[in-house]
């Protein structure tokens, strides 16, 4: 008991720490961001990264999805996702090689214990294998979610800058730089795309920042831009009113959600308020029905014993007095009955 709580205990410490140490590896770091200058940091198990993520073949088609969420969830690093399938694997085959050799040192050949060892490792295995990629899943949702949320804001301090007559790469490297404590997130994707802006076009930057978060805010965002250049319309007014559409979407979508939580509330509702409401209402007539049995029970039993039905109908009912025969007439002569005539019935 207490060597599997010690080794449940050790394995939970050494996913935490790795898991930590990946999630605190590469998220908004401007030394990710391609840039003439810089350097980068070491990969998190240095030069075994690509080995160990290749210790379990993935496909393109999957390494895609990995990549697509790992810049969703902040991780810029060029080598991000092997980084993740290393730590990944690492996880797999340390709780492999642990289930092993608790098999091997503590189990005989034959025994429960070697079952029961191999069927928790094997739990354990698959555990490692998929809680990496939720997690990701569920950093890149949330950042995402932070993301569209600040938005509005810097669509507002955009559209100023750019009514004050900065130019609409000033104004967005401008609020990249205010927004760093508040929205760290967007303040950092916004600095890339200010970087982009000055190897490419303005137009292209956008539009990478869109397929990025796949965002239907931000593809609405890019479309803009593209139209402002094309036409050489003014931006200010076009974010003014996006930034108000924007808010609006948000409000919708606030009172959507308001209104599903009454319907996703029925179902605790039934299944844990209403056997109690039943209980109450339901406990004193169980409790007289039960009352009731106990005192009609040997009447009700009284059905599946004829003999002793007849003997408690006899016993109920009320005392009768017996017939006295009439004495035999002097002489000695039988008694003779008399008749009674009966009515005629024919009118």
């Amino acid at each position: 008991m207490w060597l599997a709580l010690i080794a449940f205990v050790l394995i939970s410490a050494v996913c935490f720490g790795t898991l930590m140490l990946f999630v605190g590896s590469g998220s908004n770091r401007e030394s990710d961001v391609p840039s003439p200058h810089g350097g980068r940091r070491p990969l998190i198990f240095g030069a075994l990264t690509p080995a160990l993520a290749g210790v379990l073949p993935v496909r393109a088609e999957t390494r895609a999805v990995y990549s697509r969420f790992l810049r969703q969830a902040g991780h810029y690093h060029s080598q991000a996702v092997s980084e993740y399938l290393s730590l990944r694997n690492a996880l797999v085959l340390g709780v492999l090689l642990l289930t092993v050799a608790a098999i091997v040192a503590l189990t005989q050949p034959g025994d429960a214990a070697m079952y029961q060892l191999g069927a928790a490792g094997l739990v354990l295995i698959v555990l490692m294998y998929t809680l990496p990629r939720l997690g990701l899943e569920a950093m890149a949702k949330a950042r995402m979610q932070r993301i569209e949320e600040s938005l509005p804001d810097a669509m507002d301090m955009i559209t100023m800058c750019v009514s004050a007559g900065l130019p609409l790469q000033k104004s967005i490297g401008r609020v990249s730089e205010e927004l760093r404590s508040s929205h760290p997130d967007l303040a950092f994707e916004l600095r890339i795309v200010g970087r982009q802006t000055e190897v490419g076009s303005m137009r292209s930057a956008v539009q990478q920042f869109a397929d990025r978060m796949d965002v239907p805010e931000i593809h609405s965002i890019a479309s803009l831009v593209s139209q402002a250049e094309q036409q050489g319309a003014s931006v200010a007014a076009a974010f003014h009113g996006f930034a108000d559409q924007v808010r609006l979407n948000r409000r919708q979508r606030a009172e959507e959600s308001g209104n599903k939580t009454a319907f996703k509330m029925l179902f605790p509702l039934v299944f844990c308020l209403a056997p109690a409401v039943f209980l109450i209402l339901l406990t004193p007539a169980l409790i007289d029905l039960r009352d009731f049995f106990r005192r009609e029970g040997p009447y009700g039993a009284m059905l599946q014993n004829p003999q002793q039905q007849m003997q408690v109908i006899t016993s109920d009912m009320p005392a009768t007095s017996t017939v006295v025969p009439p004495p035999p007439p002097p002489g000695g002569g039988a008694v003779v009955p008399t008749t009674t005539p009966m009515p005629n019935l024919n009118p």
